[in-house]
């Protein structure tokens, strides 16, 4: 009798956490894909000119085109997306594509002016003007996708179209089966320590939604819910928030010399130097490619770019040994600062000035530069 109602009870407690789980997941892919859709309205709005250029022409062989394909081809890719297009609606029944991650002529492809339905999330949007996640659906063509839009805005408010982002729905079972053989084993023998073995082991199943494999770092999903969430802390606490833009000096080169087994290997080591010299409460992002982000708070300049010198000093002074080739390969870093300052700065102008300090300290390469918001300034730090 003591042995059924145990089980009872771990039969109850395994279902909700697993339930609590299973929502806990989704709402984690959904608020990613609008963060994704979000950044990518907010990149194509930064040259809306050409935006509404191409929506007149549709011409799959200009620049912008490409441009724009392989920009959609790099996100999804590095942020384990199925889809990522844009369209607008033609009427009440129909919509049109615009632009598309897809490879021209292949079976995903959507080319410009092609016909979707309308439904009621796109609707949705051009109502509110506001981005919508949507929850798991069943495609007959494309299996189970989740995933969210994000309005295009002109210059005057009006919504030229939607940026969608369909994420893949299999993988979210794929974690829940491991959530589910992981609680089974931990339930037979303690059961007194649900709640800590949940967290314990939610941390270890979402640990691979949010990490870049390679480097280790957070993927560049996650990095505009980190920055707001600073900001907001920031601006509460009344206390000092910085954003790091890192890029890898002369990496193609490095890529077309010892080729791209080695450029990997030099990404990992160079992520391992960095989160050595940050502190465990920074944020270390893999921002794209070659280029890092990393997030201070709650320190005042010149700590921060202590912090900074710290890290070009080290990647500078850890050469990567190419065994191939016997040689060690010296490697160094540029790096650009911004802080914030919630009487001047946002979210946008925080990374923008972090990226023309980036910029500046580019072309002298291994330095660090600072962006000075009160005079609009870059200086070498």
């Amino acid at each position: 009798m003591c042995m059924t109602g145990l089980i009872v009870i771990i039969s109850i407690l395994h279902t909700t956490i697993y339930v609590t789980g299973a929502k806990d997941i989704v709402e984690r892919l959904e608020l990613s894909s609008k963060g994704i859709a979000v950044s990518i309205a907010n990149s194509l709005m930064m040259d809306i000119d050409q935006y509404k250029l191409f929506l007149e022409t549709k011409d799959v062989n200009s620049e912008y085109y490409k441009k724009m394909q392989i920009y959609f081809a790099t996100i999804k890719q590095s942020a384990d997306i199925k889809f990522i297009y844009t369209e607008r609606i033609i009427d009440k029944e129909n919509t049109e594509y615009i632009l598309d991650a897809e490879p021209i002529g292949s079976e995903e492809y959507s080319p410009p002016g092609s016909r979707d339905k309308n439904d009621s999330e796109k609707e949705a949007i051009y109502d509110s003007k506001t981005p919508v996640a949507y929850k798991v659906t069943k495609y007959q063509k494309w299996g189970e996708l989740l995933g969210a839009f994000a309005p295009i805005l002109d210059r005057d408010g009006e919504v030229l179209g939607i940026v969608g982002v369909d994420m893949d729905g299999s993988h979210v079972y794929k974690h829940l089966k491991r959530l589910n053989r992981a609680l089974l084993i931990i339930y037979v023998f303690i059961i007194g320590m649900t709640l800590i073995s949940l967290l314990k082991f939610s941390n270890i199943i979402l640990d691979p939604l949010l990490k870049d494999k390679l480097t280790g770092a957070y993927s560049k999903r996650y990095f505009d819910n980190f920055l707001h969430k600073e900001i907001a802390h920031s601006v509460r606490q009344r206390k000092d928030l910085a954003l790091l833009m890192l890029d890898l000096d002369h990496f193609k080169r490095i890529n077309d010399t010892y080729g791209h087994v080695f450029g990997d290997k030099v990404l990992s080591s160079i992520s391992g130097t960095i989160r050595k010299s940050i502190r465990p409460q920074d944020y270390f992002i893999r921002y794209g490619g070659e280029e890092f982000a990393v997030i201070i708070a709650n320190s005042d300049m010149e700590q921060v770019i202590e912090i900074a010198e710290r890290i070009r000093k080290s990647v500078e002074n850890t050469p990567i040994s190419n065994e191939e080739q016997n040689i060690l390969v010296t490697i160094t870093i540029s790096i650009g600062i911004s802080s914030f300052n919630n009487l001047s700065l946002n979210a946008k102008e925080l990374v923008e000035s972090a990226d023309k300090a980036l910029y500046t300290a580019k072309i002298k390469r291994n330095m660090v530069s600072v962006f000075d918001a009160a005079s609009s300034y870059v200086q070498q730090a």
